[in-house]
């Protein structure tokens, strides 16, 4: 007796110390805290090596919706998922905090999740060529994700609401933007990124047209210069135009004046020939004969002298 007794202490010390390791050894874990309706609760966990471990799933009213068994590898690790309506509220299937239980010979472990509506911003970042922008970095609020190749991007939040969301990547402009995100999907659309590159050929570009500007504008004064001297030269023959034509009125004056005393003369010799006439047309027919006589005889006596005078 004495002996066994020996024996059985260790043995009861032994087993002491093993039990507290193995009443830790279960654990439960998911791969995300959150889900949306039709997503996959993925589960792992750890257990005794090779052995049957029980997991079942539990809506917010505590009510068993779901379980399933797995079996542990040789190293302890399960892994097993649970696939959610795509459709919710269904049945027990309702928006809520759920619970993940895993049992192992009589030890549990278990994994709370909450269940709710997806709130998911999609997009797309593209270059000025169109070309899709992989790598990005898409922040809105505090969630960030990464585009895909084709530069398209899915941000999943927790809450309804306003939020500033950017986008960066190194080589170019960071791009900045508010979004309103509903329950559902909120597509944002394309979001253009500017590169320093761009950037760069775009200040060439209106280098080059300034200084293309420039050289128009020089010309330009060439032009007008040459234009002005041109113009100045017609300036001076219009001057010695108008002073020609200055001479010219004045001449004109001139004539105009001297006209109007010629005609002045004319209108005075009128009316010496017409008191003339008045006074012939008073002196009688005999002397009128008579003054008519006279005047032959002096023309008679004119014709003689230059006769003679020949």
């Amino acid at each position: 007796m004495a002996m066994k007794a020996k024996i059985f202490l260790p043995f009861f010390l032994l087993m002491l110390l093993v039990v507290p390791v193995i009443a830790q050894t279960l654990t439960v874990t998911t791969n995300v805290d959150v889900y949306a309706p039709g997503e996959t609760i993925i589960v792992t966990g750890s257990a005794l090596p090779n052995t049957d471990v029980t997991i079942q799933l539990f809506n917010p009213n505590n009510e068993l919706v779901d379980i399933t068994y797995v079996r542990s590898g040789a190293d302890g690790k399960y892994a097993t998922s649970f696939r959610l309506p795509s459709v919710m509220p269904m049945d027990k299937w309702i928006l809520g905090t759920y619970t993940v239980k895993a049992f192992m010979a009589g030890q549990s472990a278990t994994k709370t999740i909450t269940v709710q509506l997806r709130i998911a911003v999609i997009g797309k970042v593209v270059d000025s060529t169109g070309a899709g922008v992989p790598d990005a970095t898409v922040t809105i609020g505090t969630v960030s994700a990464t585009t895909g190749a084709d530069g398209s991007f899915t941000v999943a939040l927790t809450a309804e609401g306003r939020y500033v969301m950017k986008v960066t990547k190194t080589g170019y402009y960071t791009y900045t933007a508010n979004v309103t995100a509903a329950i559902g999907t909120t597509n944002v659309g394309t979001i253009t990124l500017t590169s320093l590159e761009d950037v760069i050929a775009s200040l060439q570009k209106q280098v080059s047209d300034l200084t293309k500007q420039v050289s128009d504008l020089n010309s330009l004064v060439i032009r007008l210069n040459s234009s002005l001297a041109a113009a100045t030269s017609e300036i001076a023959t219009l001057k010695d135009q108008v002073r020609t034509l200055q001479g010219i009125a004045t001449t004109v004056s001139d004539l105009q004046r001297a006209a109007s005393s010629l005609d002045a003369s004319v209108k005075t010799l009128q009316t010496t020939v017409t008191s003339l006439q008045a006074a012939i047309a008073q002196l009688p027919a005999f002397y009128a004969l008579a003054f008519i006589g006279i005047v032959i005889a002096i023309i008679a006596i004119i014709l003689v002298y230059r006769k003679i005078a020949k």
